[in-house]
């Protein structure tokens, strides 16, 4: 099985594109939006279904097998254990009776006596032969057994008839009889001999069985450790390796690349579900960024309505002064007069034209397409846009172009909000009037395009440099700002393979700068 994580993650700095990447979406389309995310969702679903709480449920009763199995191995081994050494306590009191018996014999051919006691004791060993005869069997084997109970039977033999012949002999007399003698030594011989073979043996079972023992905690040991490492394993490749994996998407996320997780894996489980739930997220995200981005716009165009209507009132007011004259004297005009009013008023009507022009494509609400701008154009054409607003505030606006630089592939429409945005904050943090200059040059590296607007405005406090790109921050007053501005043109420019840097001194001015690559970056 494949174990990495839910998805092979684009190396993007943005998502402006990714879905132009996945088949079956239009090149043009959103980033993450819904093509690219049902074919992603398709994707995760189309693989067979192993839940993590199924193969984590399998390993752990993996894991209480093997005990339950030890477990009953050494059960078995403890009750066989108990019985070898039960056997071998009556086994080793069978060879002490059988000592005994020797003893008291040799005592009986030494002084006379003690032929009671070799019968007592002899009884005593049969008693133990006969409770450990079916043990006794497995250990010395049948034919063994068979000639220890004759080997008894023989001696008993021999001392019941030692003692029938001491009965009758007469007192004082000293007993002898060389053939019983031998045979009582010969047969007691053997007795003992197999007595201790017999313990010896049974010993050497119970060693043998302790190792068996030893060898079975080792290979219980030996199998708990490989499931345990597997276990072990297993959490970090399933577990934290792919949670490590989330962390990293979250965080791509927060940096403006909704990229659809996809998958390598070749089994669905519960980070499939996770998955799911998070490319419907940033679907979501994309659909709202989109609409925070179309109510900027129409925040922005109600800000420049005052302006644009003074912009139109003026040419409108023209063509209405030429009118007059027309009707007033036109007969009395001669026709280079009138062609010349006329003219005039054609020029009127086409500024009014490209004015109307201008705002509809700020505010009209279609895909980003990626078209080619010269920078010079687009930052002149977005100056139009705020020309009253900059008057009306005693703003002078200034332009410098210190290196040539090639046409861009560039959403206009989106990067024209961008200038504006900043347009219209540093129209409002110079209240008082001010210098608003734009410098089009190149990056240090010679590989980026670089706008550069500053401003001599109010400056930012140091302290909210880290947050000004932040959705919602402001530091206007209630009902200045929705603190969207600079967030969503961060958001823009970063989409295009861009970024935004920011200098500023509190009561010397501002300067953000837009960084453009050249080449549209491939995801």
């Amino acid at each position: 099985m494949n174990d990495e994580p839910e998805q092979q993650s684009t190396t993007r700095p943005n998502a402006q594109s990714s879905a132009g990447s996945v088949p079956g979406t239009r090149p043009d389309a959103p980033p993450g939006g819904s093509g690219a995310e049902d074919l992603a969702t398709r994707a995760l679903l189309a693989r067979p279904g192993v839940s993590i709480r199924t193969r984590l449920t399998f390993g752990f009763l993996v894991i209480f097998f093997v005990a339950l199995g030890a477990t009953a191995a050494t059960w078995l081994i403890v009750f066989r254990l108990d019985d070898k050494l039960e056997f071998l306590e009556r086994a080793d009191k069978f060879a002490a009776e059988i000592q005994q018996c020797r003893r008291y014999e040799k005592n009986f051919f030494l002084y006379g006596s003690g032929l009671s006691e070799v019968l007592q004791h002899l009884e005593t060993a049969s008693s133990v032969l006969t409770g450990v005869k079916a043990e006794l069997g497995r250990v010395v084997g049948t034919e063994q057994l068979d000639a220890l109970e004759y080997e008894l039977k023989a001696y008993r033999g021999l001392v019941i008839d030692l003692v029938e012949i001491h009965r009758n002999l007469p007192p004082g007399e000293k007993l002898e009889n060389p053939e019983i003698e031998k045979g009582l030594r010969t047969h007691g011989a053997r007795l003992v001999d197999t007595a201790l073979l017999m313990t010896r043996q049974e010993r050497k079972n119970v060693r043998e069985t302790l190792g068996l023992m030893r060898k079975l905690d080792l290979f219980t040991l030996g199998t708990l450790l490989v499931v345990m490492i597997y276990m072990a394993n297993f959490v970090s490749r399933h577990l934290l390796k792919r949670l490590d994996f989330l962390v990293s998407v979250t965080k791509r996320i927060g940096e403006g690349d909704f990229t659809p997780i996809m998958p390598v894996r070749k089994y669905r489980d519960e980070f499939t579900k996770l998955s799911l739930a998070m490319n419907r997220m940033m679907q979501e995200l994309v659909r709202r960024h989109e609409q925070l981005v179309q109510a900027k716009k129409i925040a922005a165009v109600g800000t420049l309505t005052a302006g644009i209507a003074h912009e139109i009132n003026n040419p409108v007011n023209n063509i209405s002064l030429i009118l007059e004259s027309l009707l007033e004297s036109g007969d009395a005009m001669d026709d280079e007069e009138r062609r010349r009013l006329y003219e005039e008023g054609m020029e009127q009507c086409e500024r009014v034209s490209d004015i109307v022009r201008n705002l509809l494509e700020f505010s009209r609400a279609n895909h980003p397409r990626r078209v080619e701008v010269s920078l010079e154009k687009l930052v002149d054409k977005t100056a139009q846009l705020v020309a009253n607003e900059m008057k009306l505030n005693d703003i002078r606006f200034s332009k410098e172009v210190r290196d040539q630089l090639p046409p861009l592939q560039v959403d206009q429409g989106g990067l024209q909000q961008v200038l504006l945005n900043l347009f219209l904050n540093a129209i409002q943090a110079m209240p008082g009037g001010g210098d608003l200059k734009v410098v089009i040059r190149l990056s240090k590296a010679m590989n980026e395009g670089v706008i550069d607007v500053t401003d001599t405005g109010v400056g930012i406090d140091p302290r909210h440099m880290d947050r000004i790109f932040d959705p919602f921050f402001t530091t206007k007053e209630n009902g200045e700002g929705t603190g969207l501005g600079l967030s969503v043109s961060h958001s823009i420019v970063e989409k295009h393979g861009g970024r935004m840097e920011v200098h500023s001194e509190p009561g010397k001015g501002t300067t953000f700068s837009i960084y453009l690559p050249f080449e549209r970056p491939a995801y």
